[in-house]
């Protein structure tokens, strides 16, 4: 009789798991950070404009990281850099349990801003490398479900274990420790490229390189110095980056995303607990609520990204930005504490903000190559965490303290009007075709439309 066996789950997306768990681990501590804000500011005395500096020295710090990681990803390989920010991880995390100060506290999260900006830019560059256009949404979906998904269990967790401990300080050291965890599973079972593993089949290597093979840059059989092969005759500089309007137009879209999931972070905890009174574990529950709706919007949006609309990344970004901008007016209207109301709210916003993460992040491996993703992809990050890094400011400013409490109003019409932005600039995306040579390399070959050997 003949023995029916299980589909062997292909080992790429074994690493894209392995690279969900990982960052999810590090994504705890700015979970944490943000969910337990009120508390850890009462202890030492911070002001919610030392809140919001601290946000401000972080994301400064967070930017220029990405595109130094971004470019060292690119130079020396991704699992390295990936070792180095599980380790700096957990030294961050244990100090933020032992800060007493708020001139430590801005010291600290400076130098975790410095040190943790390594994380998502060599994990970006595995996956893209390892999935095609095919599937490569939906890789970049589940890793960007570390800070969709870690922010729903991880303010549970957070407010759990503060409430068990009686101090915010415990939490901290107990997730240092966690650090063991991720780090153990890069060093195992986490490799740069396809063909450095031995096991790798020649179906996965086929499915890795299909696109350059589709475009004639390798041969399929071929991939010992695919690297190489792939890049010679396209230098893929800064320049041709910023000559192309897709690119351009990703900047924007990003920094739009970016500025919108930071918002959520630092201001739904004190929105809830300021203007509706949530207790902290309840605060902890109705945070999660927007994120649980992330994932469920992320992963939607991937996979019609990468086999319903066969690529064409534009049209679910325009479709995230369209719908989302209603619900962040919604949140600024309501006034009075309506658990109807704001459950629809932080649904509907934690669904359509997220659809863009996988279709986004899929953009630079498809506009140039996967070759040169740390360096494009390091940029476009560096941008948006600067610039999110003054619009946490933006916002506590337009934040007004009166009589009947705080009112968050006109911060979250800023960020809604932002979402607008974003949405005009996403419509100057465009699409490139499977076997359509990338953009960049050699001014012969972008004259003829022909790939560079």
């Amino acid at each position: 009789m003949e023995t029916l066996m299980a589909p062997k789950v292909p080992y790429r997306w074994i690493i894209a798991v392995v690279l969900f768990a990982a960052y999810s681990v590090q994504y705890l501590d700015r979970v944490k950070t943000n969910i337990l804000s009120p508390y850890i500011a009462t202890d030492i005395g911070l002001t919610t404009s030392d809140i919001g500096t601290g946000s401000l020295l972080m994301l400064l710090f967070y930017g220029p990281a990405q595109l130094l990681s971004g470019w060292l990803t690119d130079r020396v390989g991704a699992k390295r850099i990936l070792i180095f920010s599980v380790v700096a991880w957990s030294g961050m995390t244990a100090w933020m349990g032992a800060i007493h100060s708020r001139d430590e506290y801005l010291l600290r999260m400076a130098v975790f801003g410095l040190l943790i900006g390594t994380e998502y830019v060599p994990s970006a560059r595995i996956l893209v490398r390892w999935f095609n256009k095919e599937g490569r949404a939906r890789a970049q979906a589940l890793l960007s479900w570390a800070w969709i998904i870690t922010p729903a269990w991880g303010s549970v967790l957070a407010t759990t274990l503060a409430a068990w401990a009686g101090t915010w300080r415990t939490v901290f050291f107990i997730t240092a420790a966690m650090g063991m965890v991720p780090l153990s599973l890069i060093l195992l079972l986490v490799f740069d490229r396809p063909e450095q593993r031995r096991q790798t089949t020649a179906a996965e290597l086929e499915y890795a390189y299909r696109d350059e093979i589709a475009a004639g840059l390798m041969t399929a059989g071929q991939y010992d110095g695919a690297q190489a092969a792939i890049l010679r005759g396209r230098p893929f500089s800064f320049a041709d980056f910023l000559r192309n309007p897709s690119y351009l137009a990703m900047i924007f879209v990003n920094i739009t995303l970016v500025m919108t999931l930071y918002a959520v972070l630092n201001w739904i905890p004190f929105y809830l607990s300021d203007v509706h009174h949530f207790k902290l574990q309840a605060m902890g529950r109705w945070s999660s609520l927007y994120f649980v709706a992330g994932a469920l919007g992320s992963y939607l949006s991937s996979y019609l990204s990468d086999r319903v609309f066969s690529g064409n990344r534009r049209v679910m970004i325009i479709a995230s930005f369209a719908a989302l901008a209603p619900f962040i007016f919604m949140l600024a209207t309501i006034r009075q504490t309506d658990p109807g109301l704001l459950a629809v709210a932080l649904f509907g916003m934690g669904f359509f903000a997220n659809m863009g993460w996988g279709p986004l992040t899929a953009l630079p491996a498809e506009i140039f190559t996967p070759e040169v993703y740390g360096k494009a992809m390091g940029f476009v990050n560096c941008l948006s965490f600067i610039i999110t890094a003054f619009t946490a400011k933006i916002f506590s400013a337009l934040v007004v303290a009166g009589p009947a409490g705080k009112d968050y109003s006109r911060g979250w019409f800023f960020v809604g009007f932002c979402v607008v932005g974003g949405l005009i600039a996403a419509t100057f995306i465009r699409a490139r075709q499977t076997g359509e040579p990338a953009a960049g390399g050699t001014a012969a070959a972008r004259e003829t439309g022909l790939p560079s050997r």
